[in-house]
């Protein structure tokens, strides 16, 4: 088999294309709705605070109901509770398209909608990635549709936000809320109709009687006390507490006042990113080992902040593109390196809890990073909230590397 054909190797299986397709629609919606909401927010406050507020908000909601999330998902029932948090997103985002057209939206409604959208999300994100695991008891198939995914994600992230920026500076943000309203419409169809021999979304692994309290504490009791889960867990936390927050908040801020440019140049910013993490996810889908996958998190988020230290120095568009896209990359490279290899070394009944973790590290920090880089940004100034940023990142990634380098993982789980 050719190396080409590794990196697809995952679509062999009927049902993952129909979900890798339908996904990655839905991908394209989120994050055209992202961009809408960035500038909407910004055009109506004309603040740093407010995107920062407005990301917490989402996030932090989030945040509080993973660990529920994630006991729930392990006790079975994955795919219910999948097309249930669709059918709340598609109503998120349909409130949100009638109330911007009509121009009822203000900035306190789009926060409330962006509580409820976070709510929805703690069972979604973590839903989705588990999900991946019922579908293939192969590891390597497994290793490949987890980079898959994020091909399709970061694809939607390229293109999704610059066709964004122009129907936002052609149309409004109200047609990126509709069209994303749309586009969980086909993944709902997919997660209703697909059959899985021994789908262990359809069966609870856990005793009825067995508290979702015992269960959380059982999650958290085996996740930080493994020698690879909470190193990278702590990772996560850091780069995305002081990193990630600053292409989550500060890109419009940057599009705008760095770069001299509009709701445009930040698609165009955020299209870069998702050019540079297309190349990154094919590149992880073409792997034939996953022996060394944990160097890559530590590696890529060190260089995630190197990339941001020299965006802040960047006075062009043509400047900021390629480091945009290297930030883009070393995303991808960390995130899903580190997805799949939470994956593949967790215990099966303990991995959406695991999974629910890591995205409350990665995910769930965004918030209280996004508020901060918001205060900090506006207390100091833009540049020196990235630059600080990104030697937070760069630090962390140091010290990851130092606790993992002599931990062998285990692939046989």
């Amino acid at each position: 088999m050719s190396r080409f054909s590794e990196t697809f190797i995952a679509f062999e299986a009927p049902h993952y294309r129909r979900y890798f397709v339908s996904n990655t629609i839905s991908s394209f919606g989120t994050w055209m709705q992202r961009l809408g909401i960035s500038w909407l927010v910004y055009r109506l406050t004309d603040s740093a605070n407010w995107l920062g507020i407005i990301t917490f908000a989402g996030w932090f909601s989030s945040f509080l109901l993973m660990p529920y999330a994630g006991a729930l998902l392990d006790g079975g029932r994955r795919r219910q509770i999948l097309v249930f948090s669709q059918v709340l997103g598609f109503s998120q985002a349909m409130v949100m398209a009638v109330m911007t057209f009509t121009g009822a939206i203000n900035v306190y409604w789009i926060l409330f909608l962006s509580v409820l959208l976070g709510m929805t999300n703690a069972f979604d994100m973590p839903g989705r990635h588990t999900f991946v695991s019922d579908m293939f008891s192969d590891k390597r198939r497994l290793a490949n549709a987890i980079a898959l995914n994020s091909t399709g994600f970061n694809m939607a992230r390229m293109v999704g936000p610059a066709l964004a920026g122009i129907i936002v500076a052609a149309y409004g943000e109200g047609v990126c809320f509709l069209l994303n309203s749309l586009s969980f419409l086909p993944f709902a169809w997919v997660l209703a109709t697909m059959r899985l021999e021994g789908d262990s979304a359809a069966r609870s692994d856990k005793g009825p009687g067995e508290s979702f309290s015992r269960r959380i504490i059982e999650g958290l009791r085996y996740s930080f006390g493994h020698p690879l889960i909470f190193p990278m867990l702590i990772l996560l936390s850091v780069s995305s507490f002081m990193g990630m927050s600053v292409h989550m908040v500060l890109f419009p801020i940057i599009a705008d006042r760095m770069l001299g440019g509009g709701a445009t140049t930040l698609g165009y910013l955020t299209g870069a990113m998702g050019f540079g993490a297309i190349f990154a996810a094919l590149g992880l889908a073409s792997r034939r080992r996953l022996d060394g996958i944990q160097r890559l998190p530590p590696a890529a988020f060190g260089v995630y902040g190197i990339a941001t230290i020299a965006l802040a120095y960047c006075s062009s568009l043509k400047m900021a593109l390629p480091f945009a896209a290297l930030m883009g990359a070393c995303i991808v490279f960390g995130w899903s390196s580190s997805n799949t290899l939470l994956q593949t070394i967790s215990d099966k009944d303990k991995i959406s809890r695991v999974m629910s973790l890591s995205m409350m590290s990665f995910s769930g920090m965004s918030p209280a990073g996004g508020l901060f880089m918001g205060w900090f940004s506006t207390a100091t100034t833009t540049r020196t909230a990235m630059i600080v940023g990104g030697i937070f990142c760069i630090i962390s990634a140091l010290t990851c590397i130092m606790r993992i380098r002599h931990v062998k993982p285990d692939f046989n789980k």
